[in-house]
This record gives structure tokens, sequence and C-alpha cells, in this order.
């Protein structure tokens, strides 16, 4: 250890006697491994971090699935207590949903998110509360008898300036004034990373707020309350495993009790099959794991990619160093200094770099993590949020990447410095016998890794630009959408239908309103609505409908959205008032299911082909529906039906977002404590779509540029030292009467064939990994000439001012100083 001290020291006095070296390699490490850093926290805390859940390997979840497409969806009520009381494998079975409610206050009404729990919520987790206690299971058996609630130390600290005697007080959300039980775990905020619960309520008391889960629906589903019907799929179940049983004996029960619930309940579980996996392996759902997961990859591999080139670029500065050094390093070998103990000093002054470097770097993950950590996202009905901290990990982490990148970075300069040609070097003559060097190639990695983020940043930018050139069937511009839930306001049913009807001829009546119409969907909107669909002469009860997308839509929502009806007619105030089995399908279906006939007139089920039918009245043309960049997919459009939760679409004749205050106040002037869940422009709701593209292109695009510049500057300094090793030539070629254009030419074109072989490299590469990014592609292909093009372009220009400053430096040389100098 003494000798590698002593290494460290050495490292050390070296950097300190070249301090512009020692600050590049400092500031191009510190930014790699920064980056790094940084991206890894977001993983951590949205992929590893676990939380304060107790022995999480015990846990399973249990989802119910439907048909093949929808395999992982919530389970009813009714099922869940069969599994609580016939399957042996799991010791305690728990079941959760999200809702969300009015918070009243002092200030502002403000909108909470929270969970409707079951009586075993927090037992079966092994998380004891804070403070008080948690549920019992008299609070968890009859529908809206028990008031109580459990807060999350946010809430409590937010609402009750964290108090200890905040057990016993009542706290009113959606009008229900709630008595504190307890204060949740300390670190705990629910059960899915980064979805915050800012409180917890008995299952019972559910339809008391707004559910804002997964539900899935039967036609027939009999039942007075949502605790009661079976066909009602909205409960997300936890099961812990008993001692000594296994996750296979779990399901293998699950899956015979679910094949006796389809025998028994044929109406409502006729489809239904259990999926039964360990906790361990589910971060957030398995339907968006995947998803996740691979973006995670794709980000992490990018800005690996950019630390590589750092390392290169710090690689390329140590070679230059060490060729200054080559008669310190000759010098040391005549006097006995093994190969081995060259190469070890040099890898510990690498380390002491990287390790340095670490340090910067950590400093500023930990900035950049609390700036990620502020922003928010309305992509999903409920807040996303998470903590981007340093943790132990995350510090592992970095120290591991430091070290790596150390002996990245240092190693191979270290083997090409460790052997100096003995003689030359004790003259201090330069040995060209190599005509491609190791910095050479080098720096052609360096480009080649700057050309595949370059391009996979212009794929995304060429494809953003195309994605909002398409013509998605509607103007968004002069749209816009406000949703509320008035059940959250204590509202009956009868109330809020009437609410929605003053407020569509409130809106309808303000000056510059066009159309007003509501909606359970705007075109476009991330969240997904589908009815299964029964076509005569396609489907069968056995063979099972078409899941098709829906919409619950009122009296000229067409003329609102902008999509105009190209057969029969659009929807009466007489249809939705006698509440009349009638639809409107769009172009797409209309060809699928009726090619070469008028789809008007024809009927379609929602039953396997038994009860009343339901009659086409009209055709609308062809518009997106989920996505920008899908393929025409069928679109179904039933008339608006009776409901708390509010969502109007309004056309006006000016830009929505300038008319989106007028529609707020005349809202608000109706019922003043209205909370919007949604008040956004169409434009907005589209643009969500194009959000993965959107952050991919300014993130693969950023990472481009800042492996282009660590390029840029590695390929100076290359061409800065061949310049300074070849005074001499290039003071002889100028004696010989070489005029200053050759010379500049010369030493471009040393730097050129390194870009030119760079390129060639990077462009093969882009064409091996485009392929990852096509789902994220509207419009352009992965081998788009154009994005090719213009990396390379953007690369080969760059690379010119590289060369050309060291160029001209080498044509204002003094031929005879040169000589003199030699």
């Amino acid at each position: 250890m003494s000798a590698f001290y002593r290494d460290l020291i050495v490292g050390l006095r070296q950097l300190a006697r070249r301090p512009v070296f020692s600050a590049a390699a400092i500031a191009s490490l510190a930014l790699g491994i920064g980056l790094n850093t940084t991206l890894f926290s977001v993983v951590n805390a949205v992929l590893l971090r676990h939380g304060p859940i107790a022995r999480p390997d015990e846990l399973v979840e249990i989802y119910t699935g439907l048909n093949k497409d929808y395999p992982q969806l919530t389970t009813s009520y009714p099922d869940y207590l069969d599994i609580v009381d016939q399957v042996d494998a799991l010791s305690s079975v728990s079941a959760a949903s999200y809702v969300r409610g009015i918070l009243s206050s002092t200030d502002r009404p403000v909108l909470v998110a929270g969970e409707a729990v079951t009586a075993n919520y927090f037992d079966l987790l092994g998380l004891p509360p804070a403070l008080g206690r948690t549920f019992n299971a008299d609070e968890t058996r009859t529908a809206g008898s028990s008031p109580v609630i459990v807060l999350s130390q946010s809430l409590w600290r937010r609402q009750f300036g964290a108090r200890p005697d905040v057990v016993g007080r009542t706290v009113r959300i959606s009008g229900v004034a709630y008595t504190v039980i307890g204060v949740g775990p300390a670190r705990f905020t629910g059960t899915i990373p980064g979805i915050p619960t800012e409180f917890w309520v008995p299952v019972t008391m559910v339809d008391q707020l707004q559910f804002s889960g997964v539900q899935a629906t039967t036609d027939v589903d009999p039942g007075a309350t949502r605790l009661e019907r079976r066909g009602t799929r909205w409960l997300f179940v936890k099961g812990r495993l008993a001692p000594g049983r296994t996750v296979e004996e779990a399901r293998a029960e699950i899956d015979a009790l679910f094949a006796r619930l389809r025998t028994q309940y044929p109406d409502t579980n006729d489809t239904a099959t259990p999926n039964v996996a360990p906790a361990s392996s589910i971060r957030f759902h398995p339907m968006l794991d995947g998803y996740v997961r691979a973006a995670s990859a794709v980000l992490l591999v990018a800005v690996a990619l950019v630390l590589i080139v750092a390392c290169a670029n710090v690689a390329n500065l140590l070679l230059a160093q060490n060729a200054a050094r080559r008669r310190e390093f000759a010098v040391r070998v005549a006097l006995g200094a093994g190969r081995a103990r060259l190469i070890r000093q040099l890898v510990t002054e690498g380390l002491v770099l990287a390790l340095i470097g670490g340090g910067v770097g950590v400093l500023i993950a930990s900035w950049a993590g609390r700036l990620l950590s502020g922003l928010g996202s309305d992509i999903l009905p409920i807040p996303i949020a998470f903590e981007f901290g340093l943790d132990g990990t995350v510090l592992a982490y970095a120290l591991a990447v430091s070290v790596a990148t150390s002996l990245l970075c240092s190693l191979a300069p270290a083997w090409s410095s460790s052997r100096p040609s003995l003689v030359p070097a004790l003259k201090n003559a330069v040995d060209a016998r190599r005509r491609f060097s190791l910095g050479d190639g080098l720096v052609v990695g360096q480009l080649a890794l700057s050309l595949v983020l370059l391009v996979a940043g212009s794929l995304l930018t060429r494809s953003l630009f195309s994605a909002r050139n398409t013509d998605i069937g509607f103007d968004p511009g002069p749209v816009a959408s406000l949703s509320f839930n008035l059940q959250m306001n204590g509202y009956d049913t009868d109330r809020a239908v009437a609410l929605r009807d003053r407020a569509v001829e409130a809106l309808q009546a303000l000056p510059g309103v066009v159309a007003v119409s509501t909606t359970t969907r705007l075109p476009l909107a991330p969240d997904i609505n589908a009815e299964q669909v029964f076509v005569p002469g396609i489907h069968t009860k056995e063979t099972g409908g078409a899941i098709t997308d829906t919409a619950y839509v009122g009296a000229d929502y067409f003329k609102a959205v902008g999509v105009p009806i190209v057969e029969g007619r659009a929807f009466t105030r007489a249809d939705i008032a006698t509440e009349r089995r009638v639809a409107v399908v769009n172009e797409t279906m209309a060809r699928m299911y009726w090619p070469g006939r008028s789809a008007v007139g024809q009927r379609i089920y929602d039953d396997g082909l038994e009860g009343e039918p339901t009659e086409i009245v009209g055709v609308a043309r062809d518009h997106k529906v989920r996505s920008v960049g899908e393929a025409p997919r069928p679109y179904l459009h039933l008339p608006t039906y009776k409901s708390r939760q509010i969502g109007l679409v309004v056309r006006t004749s000016t830009p929505a977002a300038a008319a989106l205050p007028m529609l707020r106040q005349a809202l608000w002037t109706l019922e003043p404590d209205i909370l919007f869940t949604e008040d956004v422009t169409a434009t907005e709701v589209a643009a969500t779509t194009l959000a993965p593209t959107r952050i991919g292109a300014l993130v693969l695009g950023a990472f481009g540029v800042l492996a282009l510049v660590l390029a840029a500057v590695g390929l100076y300094g290359v061409i800065a030292h061949s310049v300074s090793r070849r005074t001499r030539e290039v003071g002889i070629r100028m004696a010989l009467g070489a005029p200053r254009g050759r010379v500049i030419r010369m030493i471009v074109w040393q730097g050129g064939r390194l870009a030119v072989i760079g390129i060639a490299i990077g462009a093969v590469g882009a064409a091996l990994v485009a392929g990852v990014l096509d789902s994220l592609l509207y419009g352009v292909s992965g081998l788009d000439p154009i994005a090719y093009a213009s990396a390379a372009l953007l690369l080969l220009g760059v690379a010119l001012a590289a060369n050309l400053m060291p160029a001209l430096t080498a044509s204002r040389i003094d031929p005879a100083r040169s000589l003199r100098a030699e």
C-alpha cells in the first residue's frame, strides 16, 4: 500500500505541475461521470429503489385478465373476497384503488390523491403507522359507513403542521368530514413509485370520492354498489405468501378458483383469467414496465457513449502528456524501472484524475437531481413525483464508474507509453514510425460515437416535425377541453346532470364560442376507453367481440371538435334525452365491417348478439385516435350518459388558449368550488402523444452535441500535438518553398481523414441502433438519408474547425527558427 500511496502523491504532483491539462481532463470526466450519475439516479428512483415495505420477496401481485389484449387488469371486490377465503397459499391478501378528492382548507380547495384500501393493507405491507392506528375490519364492511382517514406524512405536515395531537381531529374531503385515526409510516408514499398517496380511507368509502384507477366493467353486473358488483373490476390486489408456500402454489390455487368462478358466475366471469406474479418483478404494471425499462436502457446507453467519448478525450490528453514525458520514461527505464512499474504509475495518475472528476461529477448529479425532482408530469390523471437524490446505491455507482473510467482512459496510454524507444527518447527526438497512432484511433472512435448520437437525435427531430405536419383529421387550435368531477363537490347524479346542461348553455352564450358539447375523451388524449362490440355475421358469443376504442359524446360534439359527418347524421339532443341506442362510427370501422355498403342503419351489439341492438345513424370522417403516427383504427361514438364526471369540449373563434380563462370563469360562476381535473387546449392534448419523441430528440440531440464538442476537442488536441511534433518537418517543407496553403491542406487532411473514417464507422453503428427508435418515429425511416447527411455535415464542419486552428498555427512557423530549435 505504501507504494500505492507514493504513486498517488506523484500523481497529484503531476496534476499540480500541469494545471491546464488537469483542468481540461477533470472537466471532461466530470461532465461524463456527472451525466451518468444523474441518469442512474433517475433509473434508481424509477426502477430500483425499494421503499420501506417488509419482506417484499414474499409479496405477489394478482391481476384479472379479460382477453389477450388486456391480460392484467384490476379485480372486483367479490372476487377479492373469494381469493381471501379460498386461497391457502396466501397468508394475507389486501386490495387498494386510487381515488381523488377536494380537500377543504382555509385557502382555496385543492385536489388530493389517495387510496381506498382494505383493513389489512398496512399489516400486509408490514408498515405500522407513525401515529395512531390503521383500519379495522368493522370499518371495511358497509359502503359509506366509516369516514375515517390515515394521513400521509406530507399531508400531515402540510395540513396540520406535524402536530402530534392530530389523531381525533377532522379533515373534510369532497364534502365528507373524516376523522383522523393515524398518520402513515415515514418514507412511505404508496406502493407504486412516483405516484404519491396523500391519504388512505377504508375501501367502503370509495363512492364518496372520485375513482381514479383502472376499471373494467361487464354489461350484466347485478349489485347495488361497487362493492357488490362482481363484474366491476377496480382493485389492485396484493398477497403475502404463507410460510413455506411458493408463487407457483399460489398461482395454481388462484387458477383453480377462477375456473370455479367462470362456471358459477358466467355473466361476469366467463372470460376472466388470473395473472399472478412476484411483486419484486413488477415496478409499475406488467403492461408498462417493459416500456420504462427499454427507455431507461436507451438513455443509459446514450449517456454511456458520452462517457466513452469523454474517456477517449482524456486518453488523448494523456497520450500527448506522456509523449512530452518520453525522456523521463526513458531515463526511468534506463535506470532499471520495469514496464509494470511505469504502467502502475500512469494508471494511478489516471485514477487520481478520475476520482477528482467523479467528485465534481457527483456535485453536478446532486444539483441536476434536485432540478429534475422539481419537474412534474400531467400525463396521468394523478400527480407523479420522484426524488432523484443521491443515496448509497447512486454513490456506489458513481465510485464504480470513476474507477472504471480511470482504467478506460489511462490503461491504453499507459501501455503505449511504457515502452519508449530509448535512443530517440533520450535525444528528445520524434519516433515517426507509426502512420496511424493510438490517438488517431481514439479520435475516430469519438467521432463515430458522436455520429451515432447525432443521427439518433436527428431522426427523432425529423420525426417530430413530420408528426407536427401530419393531418390528424381536425384542427385542434380553437378547441378546449375542461373536465371536473362533481362527485367531489357532493353532487348526486341528477344535480350533476342539471349543472352539466346549464354549463353547456352558459358556455354557448359566451362571445366567440362556436360550439359546446360533452365527451368522455378528447381525440389523442392519453386515456383509452374501449367497449366490446359484436357485429352480426362476424362475431359470436363464443368467439367474443372486438375491443373498440369508444367515446361517449353529446349533441354538437362533431361540430365542436371539427370532425364532419360524411354519411348519415350526428347525435341530437333527443337522442341524449331519451337514451336512444344509436351510434356514430368512423370511416375505418364502416369499411372494416360493412365493406362496399353503407354502415348507416346497420346494427351492433354489446352483449354477444343478445339484448337490444344499437343502430348506426352516422359515419364520421377518420381522425387520429390514440397517437399522431398510428394507422387508421376503428372508433365508436355513443350518446353521453348521466354521470357526475363532466367533460366539456368547446370550439371558439379565437385560439383556445386565449379563451380558456373566460371558459373557466363562466363555470366558476355556476359552481365556485369546481376543481378542474383537466383544462387544456386540444393542441396540448395532442402534444402529449409526441412527448416521448420530443424528449428523446432533446436528450439524444443534446448528448450528441456534447459528445461532438468533446470529440472536436480531442481532434484538436491530436492535430495540435502532431503539429508540435512535426515542427522540423514543416520548417523544412517551407524552407524548400512549400506554400502556406499546401501546409494548411496537409494538416487539415490529416484530421479530415480521421473525420471521414469516423463518419463511415458511425454511420454503420447508427444504422444498427436505428431499429431501437422505430417505435418513436413518425413518418421517418430509421435510415432516413436527410438525418444521416445532416449529422455527417455537422460533424464534418466541426472537424474542419478543429483542424483549421492547428493548421493555421503550422502555416505561420518560421522555418529558420524551427530548424535552429531542432
